[in-house]
């Protein structure tokens, strides 16, 4: 509409015919957009979704054409770029009684957390059980827990075989000294610690949650994720699993692990909403944050923010 406004705002004096041919396109313009007004807002989404299948085509075709030897270990998360938008997404796990106060490294970038609340506040009217969050890797830092317990309500379990010291976040979630990784593997981290790994599966079944969805999970354990999560993907893909996003922190390794990773959500529709590069730790390249989530639960959320349902 502006860009046939100023057609004829520049030639308005000089053509009666242009005048008309204005007249007649501006009004034709705005009836199209009347007419998108009135496509039900979902099939409005549908079209978003359409484009957002797009993008992600074209980033897997990128990713698999792209010559390895081109990449060095500075540049090998660029072809990974996110494919799609939540309308809703926030920085989330602030350490204070601000929901919005989430700033540096310890916070992740969700989706939907009013859908969270809300239908985990249904849920407790109808005695069922809560939203389910996972949080893979501690180190003690209890933001994510403490906002997940204040804000969502979501029963929370925390993992990590590395802490000296009590969990302080008991509060907030039930914690677990497990590694996660090969289900069975013998893991040594910098020559302090070793433990025998648990996939997420073998959790899940551990906790009786197999005929759960987990709401969120969160993951940041030091490269285990090239371990864990092309098997999780696929217990995703294959149904097995249901899991509604994913903030991970990927750390530099061997191209192809990095490769199969994102291959493998791919296979299980998992849509990338954010990328963030880590600068506090890891120089903006040895680690990145990205935040992966289910075509359904993306879909609920965008409908919730722009549909109002």
């Amino acid at each position: 509409v502006f860009g046939i406004l100023a057609l004829c705002i520049t030639s308005i004096v000089s053509s009666n015919n242009r005048f008309s041919w204005c007249q007649q396109n501006s009004l034709s313009s705005s009836r199209q957009k009347q007419d998108d007004m009135m496509i039900p807002c979902s099939q409005r989404l549908q079209k978003v979704e359409e484009q957002y299948n797009k993008r992600r085509q074209a980033r897997m075709e990128a990713a698999a054409s792209t010559n390895v030897h081109n990449l060095t270990k500075q540049t090998q998360f660029d072809p990974f770029e996110p494919d799609a938008v939540c309308f809703t997404e926030e920085r989330f796990g602030s350490d204070s009684e601000q929901r919005y106060d989430a700033f540096g490294d310890g916070p992740k970038f969700i989706c939907g957390a009013d859908v969270i609340t809300n239908k985990n506040l249904e849920a407790k009217r109808r005695n069922e059980k809560p939203c389910l969050v996972y949080s893979i890797g501690s180190n003690n830092d209890i933001q994510f827990e403490k906002s997940v317990h204040g804000f969502l309500g979501c029963e929370t379990h925390t993992f990590d075989p590395t802490l000296k010291e009590e969990f302080k976040g008991k509060e907030y979630a039930t914690f677990h000294p497990w590694g996660i990784g090969k289900d069975g593997a013998t893991v040594k981290f910098r020559k302090s610690h070793t433990w025998t790994a648990k996939s997420i599966e073998s959790v899940m079944n551990t906790l009786g949650h197999m005929d759960r969805t987990i709401d969120i999970l969160k993951i940041d354990c030091e490269r285990c994720e090239y371990d864990a999560m092309p098997p999780f993907f696929d217990l995703v893909a294959a149904g097995k699993i249901r899991v509604h996003q994913i903030q991970i922190e990927v750390h530099v390794t061997e191209l192809p692990s990095v490769i199969e990773l994102f291959q493998a959500a791919d296979r299980a529709k998992m849509r990338i909403f954010h990328k963030e590069r880590n600068g506090w730790g890891c120089m903006g390249w040895r680690c990145v944050e990205y935040s992966f989530i289910s075509e359904s639960f993306l879909r609920e959320a965008n409908r919730a923010a722009v549909c109002g349902t």
